[in-house]
């Protein structure tokens, strides 16, 4: 086979993952700036199997993927010094000591902010035999040269893992939105949770501090809430898919008293009606609202991926209850602070839980759509990156304007 290593792909057009969530990423604001909540740290596990609908499709240039950054891989091999590394060190230590037939080096997996993701051992030892080309400069095309298969069954093999964020498309290529829809909310998720931290504003425990910290919290999420039905009736007024356009009116309904529920947990701390309803967001609380706004004027593709970073995930019954009782613990953790009476605090508590059990909409403008272009991509991912800015300069306003306060 002049050298030439044969892989069968057949078998893999179903992928079999198993997907630890972190549960530290469901933290509420106030809870990701104060050290006093005892940490839950518990995880919940699941096994997901990953199939394809469509294929990315190739333009003027090659399909071509590379490695996400700065992402742990979990891997065994009796040559490499370490069980756990970034992919580029990883793929230096590989270099001249890795043989394609080599069956006892594996990726077992990787793990981000959000999550951790296992391979089936069969699947890892394949994907390391494609570790080192996995550099943005081969080409799918380049890559089946090498293990003498088709590109399609190459590309069978590494969609799946552009989905779960694995991988990034260094090509301009058309990919199926539903496919960009995945891969986007694993990657921004991750890059969310890392932007979101502030280690600098963790060891702060006077209560009067924090207290302000929590109302202010409570008034941006009453805010938020607040405009959700506006912005959202917006965007259903740009759309023209008739079934989307319903279901999207059906969350809207659902929605729309839900400010109510936290109005009167405001009510419950001494204010009144017309007190809570004369208040006006803070600037940077109002920034988030409005750039949610602008989107669902201006781009209906942004604005469901926005939305989707702050929607639960799909998952089984099992890690949704797992999930839910997590939040739960939060707000227990909250009541045992004393800051607030528990009266108050019960209806946000409420709220949150049904805010986990309402439906999430951001995939389906998604599932809409057939194809996106290598710009609306690109557009897409830029502006969740600034809605992402927007949330931290909400965060860092809170924090400052407290700390302004308790001086």
């Amino acid at each position: 086979m002049s050298g030439k290593n044969q892989y069968q792909f057949a078998e893999d057009q179903q992928i079999i993952i198993n997907e630890t969530l972190k549960l530290q990423q469901f933290k509420s604001i106030f809870a990701s700036i104060i050290h006093l909540i005892e940490k839950q740290d518990y995880n919940q596990s699941e096994s997901r199997t990953l199939t394809l609908s469509k294929l990315i499709i190739q333009l003027d240039e090659d399909i071509c993927f590379k490695r996400r950054p700065y992402m742990k891989c979990n891997f065994i091999s009796p040559h490499l010094q370490s069980s756990r590394a970034t992919f580029n060190e990883l793929a230096k230590q590989a270099i001249n000591v890795f043989s394609f037939n080599c069956t006892k080096s594996s990726i077992k997996g990787f793990d981000d902010s959000c999550r951790t993701v296992e391979f089936t051992p069969k699947f890892g030892t394949k994907l390391y035999g494609f570790l080192s080309h996995l550099n943005g400069l081969q080409t799918i095309t380049d890559i089946a040269s090498q293990f003498s298969i088709s590109a399609k069954e190459v590309l069978h093999l590494l969609q799946p893992l552009y989905e779960t964020g694995f991988l990034i498309l260094c090509s301009k290529s058309l990919v199926p939105a539903s496919t960009f829809y995945i891969h986007l909310m694993n990657t921004e998720r991750d890059y969310r949770v890392k932007s979101l931290q502030n280690p600098n504003v963790n060891n702060h425990d006077d209560l009067e501090y924090l207290k302000d910290v929590l109302i202010q919290n409570l008034f941006a999420l009453y805010h938020y809430v607040s405009a959700f039905p506006e912005h959202l009736g917006e965007a259903i007024s740009h759309i023209s898919n008739q079934e989307l356009k319903e279901k999207l009116c059906n969350t809207l309904t659902g929605n729309y008293w839900h400010s109510n529920m936290l109005l009167k947990g405001l009510m419950e701390l001494g204010y009144s009606k017309e007190q809570v309803k004369q208040t006006s967001p803070i600037p940077a609380t109002l920034g988030v609202i409005n750039y949610l706004r602008w989107l669902a004027k201006t781009d209906l593709f942004s604005y469901a991926a926005c939305l989707g970073l702050t929607e639960y995930p799909e998952v089984s019954e099992e890690t949704a209850h797992t999930i839910s009782n997590y939040i739960q613990a939060e707000w227990d953790s909250i009541e045992l602070l004393n800051l607030l009476p528990k009266e108050a605090l019960e209806y946000f508590r409420k709220y949150k839980k049904i805010d986990y059990m309402k439906a999430r909409i951001s995939k389906d403008f998604f599932d809409a759509e057939t194809y996106l272009t290598p710009e609306r991509q690109a557009e897409i991912q830029s502006r969740v990156r600034v809605y992402i800015e927007c949330q931290k300069a909400e965060i860092l306003a809170i924090i400052q304007r407290s700390q302004v306060i308790a001086a």
